[in-house]
């Protein structure tokens, strides 16, 4: 009797197919752990051929209504940066005269710094993409770099190092990591689904295919702007850094900047309603994104969930030395995904997620079942 044949005595065709398709779900998880987010670890910009050097950088921020944080925290952080050619550009969106004189104030003591203002009328809605305009029309220089009034560079030479980005490409994006004021397994599930999410477009962009940066990290040229005739979908309040950058973005165009000097922070309130309404938010243009980007994230996804029901059902039918074997391929996978998370997340400055990472790896496509769910294409709605 052959070995197929005992194997069959023994097992079943069901047993059989159970072992395959699990063994199949485990090579895609690797597939995905070991090659594809391995791409972020083994990726080195200046493996690029340089363009130029020193180049001058237009830092874009659009400010909405009156922003304390941004007038007392973030503001002199972005006027601090730690290099020679660069400028901040502040869109004022809002009609508050004393807020936009302070502004002028601190303009006063900056050379650097120049200022628009837009609004007055409460009744007209003025979209961010609205406003970026106008602060691309104010910038002098050639090189953008937009952020968000909600976002703080880690470093004094994050500017330095998104500069450094220009040199290599025309499109430049660098990580964003979100920080929560509260700590718990709900702060941790909510910072590993924005993790795997960065993970994902990272190694997507690095991989030659770009679908989506931070919007608070990122930056092109004037010349791709002015070629490409500006923003699309205007008729949508986001999609500046997902659909205008799939438009404008190739591989050789691409640069990731991954230093601890080019992370910004955002914070995070920690409550789940709100950072649910943030997240479905922010990911409503998705409907827009082309099948493949699609599938890219789903299927890692769907073969995990697939991979652990089929575990449990071999440990559960089938005979002790499958349940053995069964109890090693988990243990074989989970040690390939804290490897691959380890390694990903000192690249994209993320501390502090192997030590609970079961729990997001066995809850966090239930995470994302519910922000999938709550998600509307159409968001009126403009986060502040």
């Amino acid at each position: 009797m052959s070995l197929l044949d005992n194997i069959l005595a023994c097992y079943s065709w069901q047993g059989v197919a159970l072992i395959g398709v699990l063994l199949l779900l485990f090579m895609v998880q690797l597939y995905y752990y070991v090659i594809v987010y391995g791409r972020i670890s083994r990726y080195r910009m200046m493996r690029r051929k340089r363009r130029a050097s020193q180049p001058p950088v237009s830092i874009i921020v659009v400010v909405r209504g009156e922003n304390e944080h941004f007038l007392t925290e973030q503001l002199p952080a972005l006027l601090a940066q730690q290099y020679q050619l660069f400028e901040v550009v502040v869109v004022y969106v809002g009609s508050d005269l004393e807020y936009y004189a302070e502004l002028q104030s601190i303009r006063e003591q900056y050379s650097y710094m120049r200022l628009s203002r837009m609004g007055g009328n409460e009744r007209l809605n003025i979209t961010d993409k609205q406003a970026m305009n106008v602060g691309i029309k104010s910038a002098q220089y050639d090189n953008l770099v937009f952020t968000t009034t909600y976002a703080m560079p880690r470093s004094e030479r994050w500017i330095e190092f998104l500069a450094l980005g220009f040199e290599y490409g025309t499109v430049v994006m660098a990580p964003m990591v979100p920080c929560f004021d509260k700590r718990g397994v709900g702060s941790y599930l909510m910072r590993m689904t924005e993790f795997h999410d960065a993970r994902n477009y990272v190694s997507s962009a690095v991989g030659g295919h770009f679908y989506y940066a931070p919007r608070s990290n990122y930056g092109f040229t004037r010349r791709l702007y002015e070629t490409s005739r500006g923003f699309n979908h205007l008729n949508k309040q986001i999609g500046d850094n997902d659909l205008y950058m799939q438009l404008i973005a190739t591989s050789k165009r691409t640069v990731a900047v991954m230093s601890p000097h080019s992370v910004v922070e955002e914070p995070r309130s920690g409550s789940w309603r709100e950072w649910m309404d943030m997240m479905r938010y922010f990911t409503s243009t998705r409907c827009c994104y082309t099948s493949r980007d699609i599938r890219f994230k789903r299927w890692e996804l769907v073969s995990r969930v697939l991979f652990f029901l089929v575990a449990v059902v071999a440990i559960v039918i089938m005979p002790l030395e499958v349940k053995l074997g069964v109890a090693l391929v988990l243990l074989l996978r989970y040690m390939a995904v804290l490897l691959s998370t380890r390694r990903t997340s000192r690249k994209l400055g993320v501390k502090g997620v192997l030590l609970g990472y079961w729990i997001y790896d066995i809850v966090g496509p239930v995470v994302e079942l519910f922000i999938a769910m709550g998600r509307s294409v159409d968001r009126t709605l403009i986060w502040r």
